[in-house]
C-alpha cells in the first residue's frame, strides 16, 4: 500500500510540474521570447526510458566526414552515413567504407584519423581536466594519431591488438594492422610501447617497430618510416586545421577549453564581439541572412545510453550547440554567448542536449528533439532543414570591419591575434633517411642490414602501394593555401630503449 501511495504521490507530484511548466512556456509566448534550457530534454526518464540518467558523460567531436562512415554503439548502428558535427560519447564505433575518411577531435587538440577500410573504437572515453582518460581501439585497418600529450586531458592511449601505444609530449603516430599483429610508426615526439606484460619498447620521431605473428616477445625494430599512401591526407588535415588557426582571435582565452579546435571554427566563420552586460558574443557570418536559423539546419541523432543530440548542418556547428546560449538581438540578428564563466559542455554534468535558445523573437519555435514513450520506435537521425521567419527585412552584414550595434551598444568585431598561431599537426613536409633495421630476438637486440629509405617533400607526392582503390586517386582536403603547422621529423630523435620480459637493451 505504502509503495501504491509514493507511485501515485510522484505522478502527482510529475502532473503539477508539468502543468507549472506550461503556465511558464505561455507566460514566455506571452512576453515574446523564447526561454529553454539545454538541460531540459532528457532529464525526465518518463521522457527517455532508454537514457542512463545516473552516466556522467563525456563526448568529443566527429570533426571530418568524407565518404561512407558508419558510427554504432554496441553493435547497433547509429549513422550509416555518418555526418561532420556529431558528439562521440563511450563506446562509439566508426567503421570507414573503401571510400570513407574520419576525423576525431579531443579538446585538448588532439586528434584521431581514420583511413579507408578500418574500424576504431572510443573503448575508453570518460571523466574531465587532467584526471579524464580516453583510449581509442584500432579494431582493423590503418590511422593516424597526434597527440598532445600534455596532460591538459588526462591519459590518453591508443590499442591494436594486444599491445597499447602511449605518448610522451606532442606525437604523431601512424598505426597499422593490414600486417598483423601491427605496426607502430612515431614520425614526431616519443612513444612507449607495451604489449602485454613482455615487451616494453620506446620510440622517437623517425622510428617504426614491426611486430611478431608467432613470439609476443619479438619485434623488428626500424630506424626509418616505410611510407603509406595516405600519409599526404593526414599532412592535408594538418594543414587545414593550421589554416583555421591563422584567424584566431583572443576571444576564448578566458574560457576553459580555450584549446579545442572547434574555437577555431568560429573564428573561422563568424565575429566576436564584446557587449558591455552580455560578455563575448560570436555570430556566424551566416547569421547576416534574416531567415538564418541556428537550429534550421542539421539533425537529431540518438545515442544509445544518452537520448537526442543535435548535430549541425553548418561547418563550424559544434561548440555553438553544446553550452552557452543562442540570443535573438533586436537591429543584429542571432548571436551565441558562451558566458562568463567559460564554456562547461552539458554532458560533463551528466545531461542531454536539448535546445539552447536563450531568448528568441515573437513567435520563434525551436525544433525539439523527439520524445517516444518507447524506444525501438525512435529513428537514430531526424532530419531538420527549415527557414526562419524572422520580424525583420534586413541585417547588417557581418565582416571583418563592420561597426554594429547589439543590445543598445555599438561595438566591432575583435581583430586576429598577431602573429597568429598555428595548429599543433604534424604539418607538411616527410623525411625519410637510410636508417638502420634492428631485430630483438628474446629480448637481445641485433643490427641487421640498413634498409633503403624514402624521402618525399611536399605534400602530395610519390607514396607507396595505395591501401584501397580509392586511395590511388584521394582527394585533397578543403583548404586553399595557409602556411605549414611545421613538419614531421623523419630523422629521428635518438636511440630507442627496447626490453623485453626483462631482458632488452640500447641500440
Amino acid at each position: 500500500m505504502g509503495g501504491n501511495f509514493g507511485r501515485i504521490q510522484g505522478r502527482n507530484l510529475k502532473v503539477a510540474g508539468r502543468l507549472a511548466g506550461l503556465a511558464l512556456g505561455l507566460a514566455g509566448l506571452l512576453l515574446g521570447t523564447v526561454a529553454l534550457r539545454a538541460d531540459v530534454p532528457g532529464a525526465n526518464p518518463d521522457e527517455d526510458p532508454g537514457a542512463d540518467q545516473g552516466q556522467a558523460a563525456r563526448a568529443v567531436r566527429l570533426s571530418n566526414v568524407d565518404g561512407q562512415v558508419q558510427l554504432s554503439v554496441g553493435g547497433q548502428v547509429i549513422a550509416d552515413g555518418a555526418v561532420a558535427n556529431t558528439p562521440l560519447f563511450e563506446g562509439t564505433r566508426i567503421v570507414t567504407a573503401d571510400d570513407g575518411r574520419a576525423e576525431v577531435q579531443f579538446e585538448d587538440g588532439s586528434v584521431a584519423r581514420v583511413s579507408p577500410n578500418s574500424s576504431l573504437t572510443l573503448s575508453v572515453l570518460r571523466g574531465a581536466g587532467t584526471t579524464a582518460e580516453a583510449q581509442m581501439t584500432l579494431d582493423g585497418g590503418l590511422s593516424y594519431f597526434e597527440l598532445q600529450g600534455n596532460g591538459q586531458n588526462g591519459a590518453m592511449s591508443v590499442k591494436f591488438g594486444d599491445s597499447v601505444a602511449t605518448a610522451s609530449g606532442f606525437t604523431v603516430m601512424r598505426v597499422n594492422l593490414d600486417n598483423l599483429p601491427g605496426e607502430l610508426a612515431v614520425f614526431s615526439g616519443n612513444a612507449h610501447l607495451d604489449r602485454g606484460t613482455t615487451l616494453s619498447v620506446d620510440l622517437h620521431g623517425g622510428e617504426s617497430v614491426a611486430l611478431s605473428a608467432s613470439d609476443i616477445s619479438r619485434y623488428t625494430l626500424n630506424e626509418s618510416i616505410a611510407p603509406d599512401s595516405w600519409d599526404a591526407w593526414n599532412s592535408d588535415r594538418d594543414q587545414v586545421l593550421s589554416s583555421e588557426a591563422s584567424a584566431a582571435t583572443g576571444a576564448s582565452n578566458s574560457y576553459s577549453q580555450g584549446g579545442n579546435p572547434a574555437w577555431n571554427d568560429l573564428d573561422a566563420n563568424g565575429n566576436w564581439y564584446s557587449v558591455p552586460g552580455q560578455g563575448n558574443i560570436w555570430s556566424p557570418y551566416d547569421a547576416s541572412d534574416p531567415g538564418f536559423d541556428p537550429y534550421g539546419n542539421g539533425y537529431w541523432m540518438d545515442s544509445p545510453g544518452y537520448g537526442y543530440s543535435w548535430v549541425s548542418g553548418n561547418s563550424w556547428g559544434y561548440l555553438p550547440y553544446t553550452c552557452g546560449t543562442w540570443n535573438w538581438y533586436e537591429r543584429f540578428g542571432w548571436g551565441w554567448a558562451p558566458g562568463s564563466g567559460g564554456c562547461s559542455p552539458w554532458w560533463g554534468g551528466g545531461r542531454y542536449n536539448g535546445v539552447n535558445i536563450g531568448s528568441g523573437y515573437g513567435g520563434y519555435h525551436p525544433p525539439l528533439p523527439p520524445r517516444y514513450p518507447h524506444r525501438p520506435l525512435r529513428p537514430s537521425m531526424i532530419a531538420v532543414n527549415r527557414h526562419g521567419m524572422a520580424p525583420v527585412a534586413s541585417l547588417p552584414a557581418r565582416d571583418k570591419t563592420s561597426v554594429v550595434e547589439i543590445a543598445g551598444y555599438t561595438t566591432q568585431p575583435f581583430r586576429p591575434l598577431s602573429p597568429r598561431p598555428s595548429y599543433n599537426g604534424g604539418g607538411g613536409i616527410y623525411g625519410y633517411a637510410n636508417r638502420t633495421t634492428v631485430t630483438n630476438v628474446g629480448g637481445v637486440p641485433a643490427t641487421g642490414q640498413a634498409r633503403t629509405g624514402f624521402v618525399q617533400s611536399g605534400s602530395r607526392a610519390g607514396s607507396a602501394a595505395p591501401r584501397s582503390a580509392a586511395s590511388a586517386s584521394h582527394a585533397s582536403a578543403p583548404a586553399a593555401s595557409h602556411a605549414s603547422g611545421g613538419g614531421f621529423s623523419g630523422g629521428g630523435g635518438g636511440a630507442a630503449h627496447v626490453s623485453a620480459g626483462g631482458g632488452g637493451g640500447h641500440h
